[in-house]
């Protein structure tokens, strides 16, 4: 009897858990081996992280863009399924003494996750955000919606800002 009790608490802390974390967004494992996009540098100056409702992680360097195979499927179509995934890595630009520059370490990795059902409050899209050598995804319920509503601005192209180019 009394293993029964345990057993079944046990039980429900685990779908307690599994319930909270329900919305989160996952670190996106791989990344780096999927469809490379574009990089882009964006100096300190850039007039757009001003603008509200910019918040961190909205931040200067160099971004290198990831798409996996169902976001390039949407990048193609304009139609985004769920379990499309675009991952955006943040790197320090480092600008040496005569001007040159590169990539510095890696500051975090950001990412956009397609689940009509779990993110039908936000376009059917989640948002993480990884700082550098973590897994645990920092952005709650409140900044998931302010970085959503920078997205809004791409409603008609599916909430996403990258778009394919075929070179």
């Amino acid at each position: 009897m009394r293993l029964r009790l345990f057993a079944f608490i046990g039980i429900a802390v685990v779908a307690t858990l599994l319930a909270a974390d329900e919305g989160a967004v996952a670190y996106p494992e791989g990344y780096r081996s999927w469809t490379f996009l574009h990089s882009s540098i964006v100096p300190a100056a850039f007039g757009g992280f001003s603008k509200s409702p910019c918040v961190k992680p909205c931040t200067n360097g160099i971004f290198h863009f990831y798409a996996n195979e169902l976001a390039m499927k949407g990048l193609r179509t304009g139609t985004y399924a769920d379990g499309s995934i675009i991952a955006e890595e943040m790197l320090e630009l480092m600008v040496g003494e005569k001007g040159s520059g590169g990539e510095g370490k890696r500051v975090l990795t950001a990412v956009m996750v397609k689940d009509s059902r779990r993110y039908a409050d936000t376009g059917g899209w989640g948002y993480g955000n990884f700082a550098e050598g973590s897994k645990v995804n920092t952005l709650d319920d409140k900044a998931q919606q302010t970085c959503h509503q920078c997205h809004v601005s791409r409603k008609d192209h599916g909430y996403v800002f990258a778009e394919y180019v075929p070179r």
